[in-house]
């Protein structure tokens, strides 16, 4: 019987995992460039299984090909992909005569819904990546990780450690949530996302929600949450360790052990990640031409102690530290933003950070059908930036954040489904208040902190071929007041093979102290929150090791904050924009005999609705994007290939130069020593694609990494 099936007959299972934590693409040219070569508008084509071909979109493409096509308008609805994937997932899988269909489980995820449940059991877009695609990152980091990622669009400002944003489904970087653990991660961060600083070495896995999910997770999750799954301890003492060497004298190791048994687990690991890097300026002078080193050191630990069956209390922690260099960026000119010259480039930037984070916490069912779990957390972001855009003459700005989160939450199995009851209360510091050093002495206007206090209750249950999930959310802010959202969803099982899903919620963005009380970059206490409405429906097709997916999605955004300025040149944060994120995502993963493919497209249409944009599209967000990755298993060895390609984006809201689109090719190769020593390497960006996901910033070009890993398999 096909997985999807089970996944969709009545009752709910229990799953004993204690480690699981709380239950129009137009590729038009713009005016005064003209295209060359001798490629012309043709249609990306999406494959059925009896070699049928879908039209969807025009691109570029050189050649012709001779295969039978359903055509399309070419400025279509993304609604009607959709029905070309029905139509094409109507006919059956060609078969493989050496791929005998497997009956692997479908992982157990816990961000769609805060509760333990099979990731195929799931009514939203999610994408769980398992610790083996995290050994083949190599020398990676999670921005490099992320950037692979359907959905997921990156921008990063140089090499490893240098300024990063990640657009989930178009969303701003800010309108996303991170969560290490369950515990908020997100901070008042200048230079986006923390995540350039997390390590993978102590990750399990990584799961991603996309969609807007404020019913479940409050502030920041206009976009959807990643949350990050740490390692834990498991019966049996067992030791790992991985040390590599690669290109820009790049440098990674790490230990860990861990052991335990029924009552009793540990696990406590070391990582160090060293690169020479490179210069963070594509055009550097001077000492922005130099190479920019990243060095990022640091460790975690956990324990539990399980005194009885349905009882565990544990305790986790980690804590990294280190320094990135970055080179300044290019200076616009106000009155012609198309006007760009270089950065002065005398200074050494550079940024000393401290990045940690402990969650204690105690899980215990109560009653058979009552299960509870209290949890205390704290992350802290300690950040010491020597630039000279802060401090007069150049010198030191000291910035830290710590979040304070408390959450109590119950899951009650019932008659037909199971609840969910949550009460959290997140309390954000930072600062310093006032620094006589800098430019303006005066930070924050206001003392630099807030607190917010939740409920939320929950339902998911299912009946026949139903599933439904729904939820509801009660936020009290300390400087915005009260704010309701709530989420549903509803799910039919169409065939023994395939499923929809339906979904419909509100979300919003909490304005940050910076937004609210920061003199000289807009303060303003009056800010509302950022809100969104998004509706989403998708189609799942599984048979045995087989699966696809399409999801469209409309997420409509007001009361965006922007940077507004009068003639005279006072300026301060409005609630004035509007944003429409409107797009498909189709996914498929099949195993066949030793092949293993996984391939993703993304259409996306971020636009501004704001009057009098100079362009509709969101700054470095491309319409279209396109992942393909394929691995082969010879006895030994495993090689494995991977391709990302990127469509055309704007740089920066005001300018009309635009980046390129790209593609990148990567190879990975992995060889089994003995059962536990294995030699992993990786070649990244096989044809030494120039390309920018930022203007005027480097990426890396050719580069190699060669490891050894020792872990045990049991």
């Amino acid at each position: 019987m096909p997985l999807g099936t089970l996944a969709w007959e009545g009752g709910g299972s229990r799953l004993a995992s204690p480690d699981t934590g709380p239950m129009r693409t137009d590729w038009e040219v713009p005016r005064g460039l003209r295209r060359t070569g001798s490629c012309r508008r043709r249609g990306v084509t999406l494959y059925c299984p009896q070699g049928i071909s879908l039209f969807i979109t025009m691109i570029p493409v050189c050649g012709d090909a001779d295969r039978m096509e359903i055509a399309m308008p070419s400025r279509k609805h993304p609604l009607a992909v959709l029905t070309g994937v029905v139509f094409c997932l109507s006919f059956p899988l060609p078969s493989f005569a050496q791929a005998p269909e497997t009956q692997e489980l479908a992982p157990v995820v816990v961000t769609a819904t805060r509760q333990e449940m099979r990731a195929n059991e799931v009514l939203a877009d999610v994408t769980v990546i398992e610790s083996e695609e995290i050994e083949r990152a190599g020398q990676g980091t999670i921005i490099d990780l992320l950037s692979r990622q359907p959905g997921m669009q990156i921008t990063q400002s140089g090499g490893a450690g240098t300024a990063s944003s990640i657009y989930l489904r178009g969303a701003n970087y800010n309108q996303t949530k991170v969560l290490i653990d369950g515990v908020e991660l997100n901070t008042l961060d200048g230079s986006a996302s923390l995540l350039r600083f997390m390590p993978l070495a102590d990750i399990e896995r990584i799961e991603i929600l996309r969609g807007a999910v404020s019913s479940l997770y409050g502030a920041n999750t206009i976009g959807g949450v990643i949350h990050i799954i740490t390692r834990r301890g498991q019966p049996g003492l067992q030791g790992n360790a991985f040390i590599g060497y690669g290109s820009h004298d790049t440098k990674r190791a790490n230990v860990s052990l861990s052991g335990g048994n029924e009552h009793w687990r540990f696990r406590v690991e070391g990582n160090h990640f060293r690169t020479g890097g490179i210069s963070a300026r594509r055009d550097g002078i001077n000492k922005d031409a130099d190479k920019d080193a990243y060095r990022n050191t640091g460790g975690a630990a956990s324990a539990s102690f399980l005194p009885a069956e349905g009882h565990e209390i544990g305790l986790n922690y980690r804590n990294n530290r280190g320094v990135a260099h970055y080179d300044g960026g290019p200076r616009y000119d106000p009155l012609n933003p198309n006007k760009v010259t270089p950065s002065d480039g005398d200074y050494d930037y550079r940024e000393h950070f401290e990045i940690g984070q402990w969650r204690l916490f105690s899980r215990n069912r109560i009653l058979r059908a009552w299960e509870s779990e209290v949890s205390y957390g704290e992350t802290e972001d300690k950040r010491d930036d020597y630039n000279t855009w802060n401090v007069p003459a150049g010198g030191v700005t000291h910035t830290r954040t710590i979040n304070r989160q408390w959450t109590w939450q119950n899951n009650v199995d019932l008659p037909l489904g199971r609840a969910l009851f949550v009460i959290e209360r997140l309390k954000q510091t930072t600062g310093p208040h006032t620094d006589p050093t800098a430019w303006n002495p005066v930070l924050y206007d206001h003392a630099p902190e807030f607190h917010n206090t939740s409920a939320l209750t929950g339902w998911t249950a299912n009946s026949g071929n139903h599933r439904w999930q729904a939820n509801i959310r009660r936020d009290r802010h300390s400087e915005f007041g009260g704010k309701n959202t709530f989420g549903m969803s509803y799910g039919y099982q169409l065939s023994k093979v395939l499923r929809a899903h339906a979904a419909y919620g509100t979300a919003f963005r909490a304005p940050s102290i910076v937004d609210l009380y920061r003199p000289g970059w807009g303060g303003n206490p009056d800010l509302k929150p950022e809100e969104s409405k998004n509706a989403e429906m998708g189609l799942t097709w599984e048979k045995g090791a087989h699966l696809a997916s399409a999801t469209y999605y409309h997420n409509r955004i007001k009361n965006l904050i922007s940077y507004m300025c009068d003639a005279m040149w006072n300026c301060q944060n409005e609630n004035v924009d509007k944003a429409l994120l409107e797009g498909v995502t189709l996914t498929w993963q099949s195993t066949f005999g030793a092949w293993r493919l996984n391939a993703s497209y993304d259409w996306l249409n971020a636009e501004n609705k704001s009057p009098g944009a100079l362009h509709r599209q969101l700054a470095r967000r491309a319409r279209n994007k396109a992942t393909v990755s394929l691995a082969h298993t010879w006895n030994k060895l495993e090689t494995g290939l991977e391709t990302v390609a990127v469509g055309r984006r704007y740089d920066l809201p005001g300018s009309m130069e635009t980046m390129g689109g790209y593609t990148l090719v990567n190879l990975t190769a992995n060889y089994a020593l003995t059962p536990g020593l294995r030699l992993e390497s990786r070649l990244n960006n096989l044809f030494d694609k120039k390309y920018e996901t930022a203007r005027y910033f480097s990426t890396e070009g050719l580069n190699a990494f060669l490891g050894v890993r020792y872990s045990p398999r049991r």
